[in-house]
């Protein structure tokens, strides 16, 4: 099994680590416009799989040939969310950069799975899906699974146990909310509350720390294992819809089925009428901000 990572920054580098300590990879390639960066993390990782008795082979570099014979390339490359940024203030200038990187995919790895980080998500979601020209349940997005571990550390720290189900979907952002129809753990909480923490918490780690870092690379990871395990695990997902829940052509996040084949199913669950509406409002912004881009 062979990972691709496209982008050799903390984000990037934290989650092929991640993979490597819970997954059985034969091969990871680590890829980044500043080549010194993407060789030296690429050696540094080396040396941490021997410290476990592991030996996978690990390259990096500037090179998109690096990435071929991929079977899920994820990618991070692109500018970074500053303190003070939305996710949707970095969207001009990421979609350069995602352009430019599904062209090369496509070159040198056009049958892999992409799992886009890179934000704002959705959008870059949406794009590289397009200018990939790939079937949708090939490329999809982090976003949600992030904010739903988030939400699931936010509710456990206001007492709720033995979380069983709990889902952020929507937009990757300011728009995204809590699927409480769907939600399954003991114990009352406020939901208000509840949801302005999610909301805004990577917001105050960036502002503490610079960036999110570790939760990011958990969530790859379980997305990760989700393709190369074939789990068929239900994520809430950044996936282009094609009419599920009214809505079509945007990426927006949703409960979707992932295994061997990527997105191998989009739940489609009978949501209230303020759950339906919020969905769709998500959608709207999405669609609307990807327009005032005119790529």
């Amino acid at each position: 099994m062979k990972l691709g990572f496209v982008g050799a920054g903390r984000v990037g580098t934290t989650s092929a680590f991640t993979c490597l300590l819970n997954l059985d990879v034969d091969e990871v390639a680590l890829v980044d416009i500043a080549e010194n960066l993407a060789v030296g993390e690429a050696m540094d990782l080396t040396h941490a799989c021997a410290g476990m008795e592991k030996y996978p082979k690990i390259a990096g570099g500037k090179r998109f040939s690096l990435l071929e014979g991929s079977d899920v390339i994820v990618v991070t490359a692109g500018l970074a969310r500053k303190p003070g940024m939305t996710r949707l203030d970095l969207a001009t200038k990421n979609a350069g950069i995602i352009k430019d990187v599904a062209g090369k995919i496509m070159k040198y790895s056009p049958d892999s799975k992409i799992i886009v980080v890179t934000n704002p998500m959705d959008l870059m979601t949406y794009l590289m899906w397009r200018e990939t020209g790939k079937p949708r349940n090939e490329v999809f997005g982090m976003g949600n699974m992030l904010d739903s571990a988030r939400l699931r550390a936010t509710l456990h720290a206001q007492g709720a146990r033995n979380i069983r189900k709990a889902w952020i979907i929507g937009e990757h952002g300011d728009s995204m909310f809590i699927l409480w129809s769907r939600a399954d753990f003991d114990g009352e909480v406020d939901r208000s509350k509840t949801l302005q923490e999610v909301r805004f918490v990577a917001a105050e780690v960036i502002k503490r720390k610079g960036a999110t870092i570790f939760g990011p690379a958990v969530a790859v990871y379980r997305m990760v294992n989700a393709v190369v395990n074939d789990t068929k695990e239900e994520i809430p997902t950044s996936v282009i819809l094609q009419g599920e829940y009214g809505i079509e052509d945007v990426a927006v996040g949703v409960p979707a089925i992932i295994g061997a084949s990527g997105v191998e199913k989009v739940v489609e669950y009978d949501l209230d009428d303020e759950e339906l509406h919020s969905l769709r409002n998500s959608a709207e912004i999405l669609k609307k901000r990807f327009e005032e881009l005119n790529l």
